[in-house]
Protein backbone atom coordinates (compact mmCIF):
# COMPACT_ATOMS: atom_id res chain seq x y z
CA UNK A 1 0.00 0.00 0.00
CA UNK A 2 1.47 3.35 -1.00
CA UNK A 3 1.45 6.53 1.07
CA UNK A 4 -1.63 7.90 -0.64
CA UNK A 5 -3.58 4.73 0.12
CA UNK A 6 -2.44 4.71 3.74
CA UNK A 7 -3.51 8.29 4.17
CA UNK A 8 -6.79 8.05 2.27
CA UNK A 9 -8.29 4.61 2.89
CA UNK A 10 -9.22 5.25 6.54
CA UNK A 11 -11.67 8.15 6.46
CA UNK A 12 -12.55 9.90 9.68
CA UNK A 13 -16.20 10.38 10.47
CA UNK A 14 -17.24 13.78 9.13
CA UNK A 15 -17.42 16.40 11.83
CA UNK A 16 -15.54 14.26 14.38
CA UNK A 17 -13.33 15.74 17.07
CA UNK A 18 -10.26 14.59 15.16
CA UNK A 19 -10.99 16.84 12.18
CA UNK A 20 -9.33 19.98 13.63
CA UNK A 21 -6.29 17.89 14.55
CA UNK A 22 -6.12 16.49 11.02
CA UNK A 23 -6.25 19.99 9.58
CA UNK A 24 -3.57 21.14 12.02
CA UNK A 25 -1.33 18.25 11.04
CA UNK A 26 -1.95 18.98 7.38
CA UNK A 27 -1.13 22.65 7.93
CA UNK A 28 2.17 21.67 9.56
CA UNK A 29 2.96 19.57 6.48
CA UNK A 30 1.59 22.17 4.11
CA UNK A 31 4.90 22.93 2.42
CA UNK A 32 5.49 19.29 1.51
CA UNK A 33 4.16 19.78 -1.98
CA UNK A 34 6.83 22.43 -2.61
CA UNK A 35 9.43 19.67 -2.36
CA UNK A 36 7.50 17.65 -4.93
CA UNK A 37 7.20 20.66 -7.23
CA UNK A 38 10.92 21.38 -6.85
CA UNK A 39 11.73 17.82 -7.88
CA UNK A 40 9.32 18.09 -10.80
CA UNK A 41 11.20 21.17 -12.03
CA UNK A 42 14.46 19.22 -11.74
CA UNK A 43 13.02 16.36 -13.80
CA UNK A 44 11.39 18.47 -16.52
CA UNK A 45 13.77 21.46 -16.59
CA UNK A 46 11.02 23.59 -18.16
CA UNK A 47 12.08 26.44 -20.42
CA UNK A 48 8.71 28.07 -19.93
CA UNK A 49 6.36 28.03 -16.96
CA UNK A 50 2.91 29.37 -16.11
CA UNK A 51 1.30 29.47 -12.68
CA UNK A 52 -2.22 30.44 -11.66
CA UNK A 53 -2.52 31.54 -8.03
CA UNK A 54 0.99 32.60 -7.04
CA UNK A 55 0.23 34.18 -3.63
CA UNK A 56 3.66 34.92 -2.09
CA UNK A 57 5.57 33.60 -5.09
CA UNK A 58 7.21 30.61 -3.40
CA UNK A 59 6.26 28.05 -6.04
CA UNK A 60 6.84 30.53 -8.84
CA UNK A 61 10.43 30.91 -7.60
CA UNK A 62 11.01 27.21 -8.34
CA UNK A 63 11.05 28.12 -12.05
CA UNK A 64 14.23 30.19 -11.67
CA UNK A 65 16.00 28.34 -14.50
CA UNK A 66 13.17 28.86 -17.01
CA UNK A 67 13.54 31.46 -19.72
CA UNK A 68 10.09 32.86 -18.88
CA UNK A 69 7.87 32.26 -15.85
CA UNK A 70 4.35 33.72 -15.97
CA UNK A 71 2.53 34.29 -12.68
CA UNK A 72 -1.20 35.08 -12.63
CA UNK A 73 -2.99 36.27 -9.49
CA UNK A 74 -5.56 39.05 -8.97
CA UNK A 75 -3.93 40.00 -5.65
CA UNK A 76 -0.33 38.75 -5.53
CA UNK A 77 1.32 39.04 -2.11
CA UNK A 78 4.94 38.62 -3.11
CA UNK A 79 7.19 38.26 -0.09
CA UNK A 80 10.38 39.07 -2.00
CA UNK A 81 11.45 40.41 -5.39
CA UNK A 82 10.80 38.02 -8.25
CA UNK A 83 13.49 36.61 -10.50
CA UNK A 84 14.32 38.44 -13.71
CA UNK A 85 12.54 35.77 -15.76
CA UNK A 86 9.19 36.32 -13.99
CA UNK A 87 6.26 38.16 -15.54
CA UNK A 88 3.52 38.91 -13.01
CA UNK A 89 -0.04 39.63 -14.14
CA UNK A 90 -2.42 40.99 -11.50
CA UNK A 91 -5.54 39.66 -13.19
CA UNK A 92 -8.03 36.92 -12.51
CA UNK A 93 -7.17 33.95 -14.68
CA UNK A 94 -10.30 34.50 -16.77
CA UNK A 95 -9.27 38.10 -17.42
CA UNK A 96 -5.72 37.08 -18.28
CA UNK A 97 -6.66 34.48 -20.87
CA UNK A 98 -9.27 36.80 -22.39
CA UNK A 99 -6.75 39.60 -22.93
CA UNK A 100 -3.33 37.98 -23.41
CA UNK A 101 -1.66 35.73 -25.95
CA UNK A 102 0.24 33.18 -23.87
CA UNK A 103 2.64 32.18 -26.63
CA UNK A 104 3.49 35.83 -27.23
CA UNK A 105 4.12 36.32 -23.51
CA UNK A 106 6.41 33.28 -23.63
CA UNK A 107 8.44 34.86 -26.42
CA UNK A 108 6.98 32.56 -29.08
CA UNK A 109 7.97 29.42 -27.17
CA UNK A 110 5.84 26.38 -26.34
CA UNK A 111 4.52 26.08 -22.80
CA UNK A 112 6.42 23.35 -20.95
CA UNK A 113 4.91 23.31 -17.44
CA UNK A 114 1.87 24.88 -15.78
CA UNK A 115 0.71 24.79 -12.17
CA UNK A 116 -2.94 25.56 -11.38
CA UNK A 117 -3.59 26.61 -7.78
CA UNK A 118 -6.09 29.43 -8.12
CA UNK A 119 -9.69 29.61 -6.90
CA UNK A 120 -10.50 26.39 -5.04
CA UNK A 121 -13.83 25.64 -6.68
CA UNK A 122 -13.85 22.87 -9.25
CA UNK A 123 -15.56 24.85 -12.03
CA UNK A 124 -12.87 27.55 -11.82
CA UNK A 125 -10.13 24.92 -11.98
CA UNK A 126 -11.74 23.25 -14.98
CA UNK A 127 -11.94 26.62 -16.74
CA UNK A 128 -8.29 27.30 -15.92
CA UNK A 129 -7.36 23.85 -17.19
CA UNK A 130 -9.22 24.36 -20.47
CA UNK A 131 -7.59 27.77 -20.97
CA UNK A 132 -4.10 26.40 -20.31
CA UNK A 133 -4.70 23.37 -22.52
CA UNK A 134 -5.62 25.65 -25.42
CA UNK A 135 -2.09 27.07 -25.37
CA UNK A 136 -0.38 23.73 -24.78
CA UNK A 137 1.81 21.57 -27.00
CA UNK A 138 2.26 17.76 -27.05
CA UNK A 139 4.96 17.95 -24.40
CA UNK A 140 3.19 20.31 -21.99
CA UNK A 141 2.57 19.09 -18.43
CA UNK A 142 -0.18 20.60 -16.26
CA UNK A 143 -0.16 20.13 -12.48
CA UNK A 144 -3.28 20.59 -10.35
CA UNK A 145 -3.23 21.16 -6.60
CA UNK A 146 -5.66 20.11 -3.81
CA UNK A 147 -7.28 17.03 -5.38
CA UNK A 148 -6.91 14.88 -2.22
CA UNK A 149 -8.95 16.72 0.43
CA UNK A 150 -8.11 16.36 4.11
CA UNK A 151 -11.62 16.35 5.57
CA UNK A 152 -15.17 17.45 4.90
CA UNK A 153 -14.95 20.96 6.36
CA UNK A 154 -11.84 22.00 4.45
CA UNK A 155 -13.33 20.45 1.29
CA UNK A 156 -16.44 22.63 1.52
CA UNK A 157 -17.29 25.06 -1.26
CA UNK A 158 -17.45 27.79 1.36
CA UNK A 159 -14.18 28.61 3.10
CA UNK A 160 -14.37 28.36 6.89
CA UNK A 161 -10.88 26.97 7.64
CA UNK A 162 -7.32 28.23 7.17
CA UNK A 163 -6.44 25.07 5.23
CA UNK A 164 -8.98 25.05 2.39
CA UNK A 165 -8.98 22.71 -0.58
CA UNK A 166 -12.53 23.46 -1.64
CA UNK A 167 -14.13 20.94 -3.99
CA UNK A 168 -11.20 20.81 -6.41
CA UNK A 169 -11.23 17.00 -5.98
CA UNK A 170 -14.18 16.90 -8.41
CA UNK A 171 -11.86 17.81 -11.27
CA UNK A 172 -10.43 14.28 -11.30
CA UNK A 173 -13.72 12.41 -11.88
CA UNK A 174 -14.76 15.07 -14.40
CA UNK A 175 -11.58 14.62 -16.44
CA UNK A 176 -11.78 10.85 -16.18
CA UNK A 177 -15.28 10.81 -17.62
CA UNK A 178 -15.18 13.64 -20.14
CA UNK A 179 -11.50 13.47 -21.15
CA UNK A 180 -10.45 9.81 -21.06
CA UNK A 181 -7.75 10.69 -23.61
CA UNK A 182 -5.73 12.45 -20.92
CA UNK A 183 -3.08 10.76 -18.76
CA UNK A 184 -3.69 11.51 -15.06
CA UNK A 185 -1.28 10.70 -12.23
CA UNK A 186 -2.06 11.50 -8.60
CA UNK A 187 1.00 12.21 -6.46
CA UNK A 188 0.65 12.07 -2.68
CA UNK A 189 2.25 15.40 -1.84
CA UNK A 190 1.17 16.75 1.55
CA UNK A 191 -1.15 18.10 2.53
CA UNK A 192 -3.67 17.64 -0.28
CA UNK A 193 -2.03 16.02 -3.27
CA UNK A 194 -1.03 16.96 -6.79
CA UNK A 195 -2.39 15.68 -10.09
CA UNK A 196 -0.10 15.58 -13.13
CA UNK A 197 -1.90 15.76 -16.46
CA UNK A 198 -0.31 14.79 -19.78
CA UNK A 199 -1.48 14.00 -23.29
CA UNK A 200 -3.07 17.39 -23.77
CA UNK A 201 -5.08 18.36 -26.83
CA UNK A 202 -5.19 22.11 -27.51
CA UNK A 203 -7.97 21.57 -30.06
CA UNK A 204 -10.32 19.89 -27.58
CA UNK A 205 -13.60 21.71 -26.86
CA UNK A 206 -15.22 18.99 -24.77
CA UNK A 207 -14.97 20.78 -21.42
CA UNK A 208 -16.28 24.04 -22.82
CA UNK A 209 -19.18 22.39 -24.59
CA UNK A 210 -20.09 20.29 -21.54
CA UNK A 211 -19.46 22.93 -18.86
CA UNK A 212 -23.12 23.64 -18.03
CA UNK A 213 -24.02 19.99 -17.57
CA UNK A 214 -20.82 19.31 -15.62
CA UNK A 215 -21.53 22.13 -13.18
CA UNK A 216 -25.15 21.04 -12.77
CA UNK A 217 -24.20 17.44 -12.04
CA UNK A 218 -21.06 17.85 -9.94
CA UNK A 219 -21.76 20.95 -7.85
CA UNK A 220 -24.21 19.18 -5.50
CA UNK A 221 -21.81 16.28 -4.80
CA UNK A 222 -20.50 16.35 -1.26
CA UNK A 223 -17.47 14.95 0.53
CA UNK A 224 -19.25 11.62 0.96
CA UNK A 225 -19.01 11.06 -2.78
CA UNK A 226 -15.26 11.56 -2.62
CA UNK A 227 -15.00 9.00 0.18
CA UNK A 228 -16.96 6.48 -1.90
CA UNK A 229 -14.83 7.01 -5.00
CA UNK A 230 -11.37 7.54 -3.50
CA UNK A 231 -10.32 3.94 -4.22
CA UNK A 232 -10.90 4.49 -7.92
CA UNK A 233 -8.96 7.75 -7.81
CA UNK A 234 -6.01 6.04 -6.16
CA UNK A 235 -5.72 3.64 -9.08
CA UNK A 236 -3.99 6.58 -10.75
CA UNK A 237 -1.61 7.22 -7.83
CA UNK A 238 2.16 6.98 -8.15
CA UNK A 239 5.22 8.51 -6.56
CA UNK A 240 6.98 11.15 -8.61
CA UNK A 241 10.02 9.04 -9.49
CA UNK A 242 7.82 6.23 -10.82
CA UNK A 243 5.89 8.78 -12.86
CA UNK A 244 9.16 10.16 -14.27
CA UNK A 245 10.30 6.69 -15.33
CA UNK A 246 6.95 6.05 -16.99
CA UNK A 247 7.12 9.41 -18.76
CA UNK A 248 10.48 8.53 -20.25
CA UNK A 249 8.99 5.29 -21.57
CA UNK A 250 5.92 7.04 -22.99
CA UNK A 251 8.05 9.61 -24.76
CA UNK A 252 10.28 6.93 -26.29
CA UNK A 253 7.16 5.02 -27.35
Amino acid sequence: MNAAEQRQTKPERSGSATDPLRRLGAAVRSRGYYRTLRRLHEILAPRTYLEIGIRKGDSLALAASAAVAIGIDPKPMLSKPTASNAKIFAFTSDEFFATHDVRAELGGRDLDLAFIDGMHLFEYVLRDFANVERCSSPGTVIVLHDCLPVDELSASRERTTSLWTGDVWKVVPVLRRFRPDLNLTIVDASPSGLVIVEGLDPASTVLDESSASIVEEFTPLGFGHFEKTRKGMLEFAADLETWAEGRDGRRRG
